[in-house]
């Protein structure tokens, strides 16, 4: 199959016609493009023990993009789309990963390592708008172009082109956009417990990818299991790394042979990883088609 066998959806609400996951996840090369999401989600954080301990959790993660799309969707006559911790937390219940406490705490540590701003809104001087630094967009950036590549890998560059260069104008518009569709994106994690039990530790969903990704290499389900070389990788303990895998053995996610130091990831698992990964690439093609019909993008 190749994009031109293969028919679109069509989204009702944004007027464009994207790729479903379904389409995704069957076209022939997507071992490639997952290949291709494993290695730039992975490099995202490379060896930086500060950019792993700040975000590699799925409450972190969806903060940071949260914040980044409810500023880019703010229109000062509407004080719904607000960028303001209350409307954060608002947007944030959707995906029911932490209390308001959690997330002011997240935030008040974004703030402080110069990933967001604080500042009064001129409408209104009691409230306080958080805006994104250069920082943060930056690490934006390089977010979507790790999640805008796989989709080059199925479908070709020519509709990615803007995304995969760092184009300012479509990160605006596509974050703009991803507002519209936060409920879709919530239940990516919600429906899909097998991931959502990895993306609730530190560090769990690239232990998975980690994993997943050495046993691609090999072309079995089985890779090597290093507590140590896995903690180091990703800022977090061996203790936190062990407990988490224990955790995926006690639900028959994974087989763990503690004597031969291996771990079998079982096709549930990698089913579910799929599911999740071809979700997450449909999401980002329709707000990708939704931005660049909206704002005339290229």
């Amino acid at each position: 199959m190749n994009a031109a066998s293969s028919t679109k959806t069509h989204d009702p609400h944004f007027k464009v016609d994207y790729w479903s996951a379904e389409s995704i996840l069957r076209h022939p090369d997507f071992p490639h493009a997952r290949r291709a999401y494993f290695d730039k989600v992975l490099a995202l954080y490379g060896d930086d023990p500060f950019l792993n301990k700040l975000l590699m959790e799925a409450v972190r993660i969806v903060v940071f993009a949260v914040a980044i799309c409810m500023e880019a969707g703010y229109r000062p006559n509407d004080r719904d789309t607000w960028p303001t911790i209350g409307n954060l937390k608002k947007a944030l219940a959707l995906f029911g990963l932490a209390s308001p406490r959690r997330i002011e705490q997240i935030v008040g540590r974004l703030v402080q390592t110069d990933f967001l701003e604080s500042r009064a809104s001129p409408l209104d001087r009691r409230a306080r708008l958080l805006i994104p630094t250069a920082r943060m967009l930056t690490h934006d950036q390089d977010w979507l172009i790790a999640h805008y590549a796989p989709l080059a890998v199925l479908f070709g560059e020519n509709d990615y082109a803007l995304p995969l260069k760092g184009d300012k104008a479509f990160q605006r518009a596509q974050r703009q956009v991803a507002t519209g569709i936060f409920v879709q994106s919530a239940m990516v994690l919600l429906r899909n417990p097998d991931i959502l039990l990895f993306l609730v530790h530190d560090a769990g969903i690239f232990v998975l990818i980690e994993l997943a990704r050495e046993a691609l290499n090999r072309e079995t389900p089985t890779a090597d299991l290093s507590l140590a070389q896995l903690g180091r990788r990703f800022a977090v303990s061996r203790t936190h790394v062990r407990q988490l895998l224990s955790a995926a053995e006690e639900r028959e996610l994974v087989e763990i042979d503690q004597v031969r130091r291996q771990i079998t990831l079982r096709p549930r698992l990698l089913t579910s990883l799929d599911r999740f990964i071809a979700e997450g690439m449909s999401n980002h093609d329709l707000t990708g088609a939704a931005a660049r019909r909206q704002y005339g993008l290229g």
